[in-house]
C-alpha cells in the first residue's frame, strides 16, 4: 500500500507540473516552433514571456522581435542608443532558447523555426565581486576566457556591451580580437556593442 502511495504522489506531481507548463503556455501565448536538431534560430514575433506580462497588467502591448541566426550569419550585432532594447532583445533569446530546450512552449509565431545548442554561455549585468576582489572589467574578462576556450559551432553566447567597462581604445581592441576568434570557432551568438570598431568589423566578416 506504501508503494502505491507513493506511485500515486508521483504520478500526480507529474501530471501536476504538465498541467502548469500547459496553464503558463496559455498565459504567454506559447507555442512549439518547427524544432529540429539543427543549429539555428529564425524567430517571428517573439516577445519575452515577462515582459509581455508585466505590459499586459499595465494595459500596454509589447514590440515583438524577428530574429534570423544560420549557418551563413551566425552572430548578430545590435548597436543603437541607450534604453533601445538592445538588452531586452538579448535577454529573450537567452530565455526562450533555454525555455524550449527545458520543454516548456514559447511565444512566437508557430510558423518559427528552432534548434538546439549544447552550451549557452551568458555575460549580462555587473559581476563584480567583492569576495573574489573583481573588477567589472576583470569579470567580463573572466567570462570572455572562459567562452572562448569552451564554445564550438554547437554553442549559443549572449554578450552584453561587449568589451565595455574600461577605457574605450583598449576596450574596443580587446572586444576586437576576442570577436575575431569567436567567428573563427564558428559559434553562434546575440552580442550588443557601442564600439564604433565592432561595427566595421562586423560589416567586413
Amino acid at each position: 500500500a506504501i508503494d502505491e502511495i507513493i506511485y500515486s504522489y508521483e504520478f500526480l506531481a507529474e501530471i501536476d507540473f504538465i498541467r502548469a507548463k500547459a496553464l503558463f503556455a496559455e498565459e504567454i501565448g506559447g507555442v512549439l516552433p518547427t524544432f529540429e536538431n539543427t543549429r539555428q534560430i529564425e524567430w517571428f514575433h517573439a516577445v519575452h514571456p515577462l515582459l509581455y506580462l508585466s505590459l499586459k497588467r499595465q494595459g500596454k502591448t509589447i514590440v515583438p522581435l524577428d530574429l534570423t541566426l544560420d549557418e551563413k550569419n551566425r552572430i548578430l550585432l545590435i548597436s543603437g542608443p541607450n534604453a533601445g532594447g538592445k538588452s531586452v532583445c538579448l535577454k529573450t533569446v537567452g530565455l526562450l532558447q533555454y525555455m524550449l530546450q527545458c520543454g516548456l512552449l514559447i511565444p512566437m509565431h508557430e510558423r518559427s523555426h528552432a534548434g538546439i545548442f549544447s552550451n549557452i554561455f551568458i555575460d549580462i549585468g555587473d559581476e563584480q565581486s567583492i569576495e573574489d576582489d573583481l573588477s567589472t572589467y576583470s569579470s567580463h574578462l573572466t567570462n570572455m576566457k572562459i567562452m572562448m576556450k569552451s564554445c564550438n559551432e554547437r554553442s549559443l553566447i549572449l554578450i552584453d556591451e561587449f568589451g565595455g567597462g574600461t577605457e574605450p581604445q583598449i576596450g574596443g581592441a580587446i572586444a576586437e580580437a576576442v570577436l575575431k576568434r569567436f567567428n573563427q570557432k564558428q559559434t553562434f551568438g546575440v552580442i550588443t556593442t557601442h564600439y564604433q570598431n565592432l561595427k566595421h568589423f562586423a560589416e567586413d566578416h
